[in-house]
């Protein structure tokens, strides 16, 4: 007769898997961790969007005040206002449009405004392009 010996291995008590219990504790704690994350990068999100659109503007301003700037002095001069009509200062109403551009949506014409700023003197203009919250100004004067 041969003397075996058992090495039998004791089966887990549970082979269905996880309980209910086990899956609650799980999930608690994963939103106990993901809610300050997801609260943290809110405001970056926000942040991000309102950058883009600002900066958005910001280019279309500058690409106007690039335009004003290239007109003759004399042009400018005789266009003196706040604001400034731009199918007047263009010479078209088509030119004019150009400046007009859409983003998300939303149409947007950047407003010129021409101001003496020579105290009277003559030859220093004050030029300035306003596009909602983005405003650029710079000096031409007569050469």
């Amino acid at each position: 007769m041969r003397n075996f010996i058992s090495t039998r291995v004791p089966a887990p008590l549970n082979y269905r898997g996880f309980t209910f219990l086990e899956i609650i504790l799980v999930v608690l704690i994963l939103a106990v961790a993901i809610v300050p994350m997801v609260r943290a990068f809110a405001p970056a999100v926000l942040t991000a969007s309102t950058d883009e659109e600002t900066t958005v503007l910001a280019n279309q301003a500058r690409g106007t005040l690039h335009r004003v700037m290239a007109l003759d002095f004399d042009t400018l001069d005789s266009n003196q206002g706040d604001p400034v009509d731009l199918a007047v200062l263009f010479g078209s109403a088509a030119e004019a449009d150009k400046e007009t551009f859409t983003y998300k949506g939303k149409n947007y014409t950047p407003t010129v405004a021409i101001t003496d700023a020579s105290g009277g003197l003559g030859g220093l203009l004050q030029l300035t392009v306003t596009a909602e919250q983005v405003r650029f100004a710079t000096l031409k004067s007569q050469y």
